[in-house]
């Protein structure tokens, strides 16, 4: 019986190129084609870091999984991702809570 040498990590690994939890953008264009279309030019969340093959790939080369709200999970190579600056993380977030609060009516002129 083979076992799966894989190594699906969901903490930080000192080394990796990416954070648990960092907020990503999917490159907008694949070269080769091997990025779902819908995923390109959407902005996702690192959930899990996956080292097909440990001894060569790890700490410095993992597959990176990304959650992209609405489309679900994918992995992609380091280089497919850009991450995102603290600036429009923090716009995302207060677009968000803008849009989950309700709309208070304008003051009316007298």
């Amino acid at each position: 019986m083979n076992q799966d040498p894989s190594l699906i990590v969901s903490s930080d690994v000192d080394g990796a190129p990416v954070r648990i939890g960092e907020h990503v953008k999917v490159v907008s264009a694949s070269n080769d084609g091997t990025i779902t279309p819908g995923f390109l030019g959407r902005m996702g969340v690192v959930v899990a870091l996956v080292y097909d093959d440990p001894i060569h790939q790890y700490p410095t080369d993992p597959l990176i999984q990304v959650r992209v709200d609405g489309l679900g999970e994918d992995l992609f190579f380091p280089e497919e991702l850009e991450l995102v600056p603290e600036w429009a993380r923090h716009r995302i977030a207060q677009q968000r809570r803008d849009a989950r609060e309700p709309r208070k009516p304008a003051p009316r002129a007298q």
